[in-house]
This record gives structure tokens, C-alpha cells and sequence, in this order.
């Protein structure tokens, strides 16, 4: 799901960079003393999957929230937040949990506003549908041209990533 503006726009280098779309059950600061064996362990071995479904589609005031799917939370989904939380020992931070960014965009594009600009665009471009009476919001992921909806997904896997830094970019 990599859902880009149609034409390139006049932003900062750092804007739109690729990565793989994800909901953070948890942020760590880069002092972090935890370990990667102890990140693993506080997954469930036995977590089944989750159905995860699109609730709407909007724009927030972070880079790492530019433009996003918030997500209908679930008790599922959120007792695998707590207890990832509760075995590490450490309070919940994961800020508009649950959620799927869809786009970064630096706060120098956003002054001018790229990240309003890039929801017109979908919202325009009839990729973004609600039907009536309906609690999920669906997208159109697929590539210019090509249309692929989806209004959620199964989660089957739970990935440790390291996230510190700028994030990567074709230039890079």
C-alpha cells in the first residue's frame, strides 16, 4: 500500500518516503536499554491474527502521522497493545493508537499544506468510500490505473523495527 500523489509534488526531499505500511503497538526512545529478545517476548507466542478494518481516512499535525487510517479499535487489538506494554513494563505512548500512516510529510510541506493537499487528492480522485450505514471507510490502493479496494486486512505478523533517524529514501 503505497499510495503516492498522482504528479510529483514540490516538496521537501524528505516527504512521501517509502515504507512499509504498519500499526505501531509500540515506540521505544533511542536510549533504550530493552532488548530485542525481550521486544519478542512480550508478543503473545500464541497471538492469532487480527482483522483490522479501515475506519476513516485523515490527516494529523506529525510526520509520522501526516495522513493516515485510523482503525476500528477491537478488543483484540488492544489487548495485545496492553500486554505488549505490561510485559515490557512500560505505559502505552503510541500516540492516535490504533492507526496505518499512508503518507510522512516533513512540517515545512505541511505549512504549506501538503498533507490537506494530499487528502483532497484522494478524496478527488474518488479513492477514498464509505457505503451508507457502513462503519468502514475503503480505499482504493491500487497503482494509477489499477484499482484495488480494501476497507482492512489481516495482521498475521508482528515485526520489531528500528526507527530512529530519518527514514530512508530512494536517494539514500
Amino acid at each position: 500500500m503505497r499510495i503516492r500523489p498522482s504528479s510529483k509534488p514540490l516538496t521537501n526531499d524528505a516527504s512521501y518516503p517509502d515504507f512499509d505500511p504498519h500499526i505501531t503497538l509500540l515506540a521505544l526512545p533511542a536510549d533504550s536499554e530493552i532488548t530485542l529478545d525481550a521486544l519478542r517476548n512480550a508478543v503473545p507466542s500464541d497471538q492469532k491474527s487480527l482483522s483490522i478494518g479501515f475506519k476513516a481516512v485523515e490527516t494529523s499535525d506529525h510526520f509520522f502521522r501526516s495522513a493516515l487510517i485510523t482503525i476500528i479499535p477491537t478488543a483484540e487489538l488492544f489487548a495485545l497493545h496492553e500486554h505488549v506494554h505490561a510485559s515490557l513494563k512500560l505505559d502505552p505512548r503510541t500516540p492516535m493508537f490504533p492507526h496505518v500512516s499512508l503518507c510522512y510529510i516533513t512540517d515545512e510541506d505541511a505549512q504549506r499544506s501538503e498533507r490537506d493537499k494530499y487528502l483532497r487528492e484522494l478524496e478527488t480522485q474518488g479513492r477514498i468510500k464509505r457505503e451508507v450505514g457502513s462503519p468502514r471507510v475503503s480505499l482504493d490502493c491500487g497503482e494509477e490505473g489499477d484499482q484495488d479496494w480494501m476497507d482492512g486486512f489481516s495482521a498475521c505478523e508482528v515485526w520489531v523495527a528500528e526507527c530512529n533517524g530519518p527514514v530512508h529514501t530512494d536517494d539514500q
